[in-house]
C-alpha cells in the first residue's frame, strides 16, 4: 500500500464470498419497479476487504450496459482522482446507492435522480454491502450518498470535511460528474479528494478484525 498502509485486509475468503452472494442477489431484485427498464442491475466492485468505500448516486447509461459502476464519463475523472490520491480502484470498493438506473424518456433516454421510494428500496442493499466490508473511511459522491449515512447535513456546508459517523470516517465530496461543469469544478475535486490519501495514511496499519 500506499507509504507502508494496507488498503486491503488479509484473509479475505469468507468475506468475499458473502459479498459475491449479495451481488447475486443484487442482481436479481425487483423490490422497486426500475427491475422492468434495467439493461441490469449494478451491485458494485472491489476487494471485499477494503477499507475505502465510495458510494456514488445511481448507474448511469454506461453502467447499465456493462453492469459496472462509474465506467462512465464521471467515472473516468473518478478514476484520475483516485490515481492522484495514490490510489487504484482496484483498492478500494466502489457502489451507488440505487443499483439500478433511473431514467427518463424512451431508451436510452436521460439520467435523473432516483426517487425516495427507489432510495429506500435499495437501502437494505447498501446497508449489508458495508456490514460485509466494514470500511474504515466512506467518501460520499454527491448529496444522496451523504444523505444515505448522515441524513440532514448539507454537501454545500460539509465538502471536504471527515466527518465521525461510529467506528467510520464518512467524507462527504460532490459528485465527480460535476467536473461537466468546467476547471473550476474539477479543481476542487481534485483538491478535496486529496484528503483520501489523507485519511488513508492516517489509518492504523494492523489489520481490523
Amino acid at each position: 500500500g500506499e507509504g507502508g498502509v494496507t488498503v486491503t485486509r488479509k484473509h479475505p475468503s469468507a468475506r468475499e464470498a458473502a459479498l459475491q452472494a449479495l451481488h447475486a442477489q443484487i442482481r436479481q431484485c425487483r423490490r422497486c419497479p426500475l427491475y422492468r427498464t434495467r439493461t441490469q442491475a449494478v451491485p458494485g466492485e472491489g476487494p471485499a476487504t477494503s477499507r475505502i468505500m465510495l458510494v456514488g448516486e445511481a448507474p448511469g447509461r454506461q453502467e447499465d450496459l456493462q453492469g459496472r459502476p462509474f465506467v462512465g464519463a464521471a467515472g473516468k475523472f473518478l478514476d484520475t482522482l483516485l490515481s492522484a490520491a495514490g490510489l487504484d480502484r482496484s483498492q478500494v470498493y466502489i457502489t451507488n446507492v440505487v443499483k439500478s438506473r433511473p431514467y427518463v424518456g424512451p431508451p436510452p433516454g436521460r439520467n435523473r435522480a432516483p426517487t425516495s421510494e427507489e432510495i429506500a428500496a435499495c437501502r437494505p442493499w447498501l446497508d449489508e454491502q458495508v456490514r460485509i466490508i466494514r470500511p474504515a473511511i466512506v467518501v460520499t459522491l454527491g448529496q444522496v450518498a451523504l444523505d444515505s449515512f448522515l441524513p440532514g447535513r448539507r454537501l454545500a456546508d460539509v465538502h471536504g470535511r471527515p466527518l465521525r459517523a461510529g467506528d467510520r470516517v464518512i467524507l462527504p465530496l460532490y459528485h465527480p460528474a460535476m467536473a461537466r461543469y468546467g476547471q473550476r469544478w474539477k479543481a476542487l475535486l481534485r483538491r478535496e479528494f486529496l484528503r483520501v490519501r489523507q485519511l488513508v495514511s492516517g489509518l492504523p496499519t494492523r489489520p481490523r478484525r
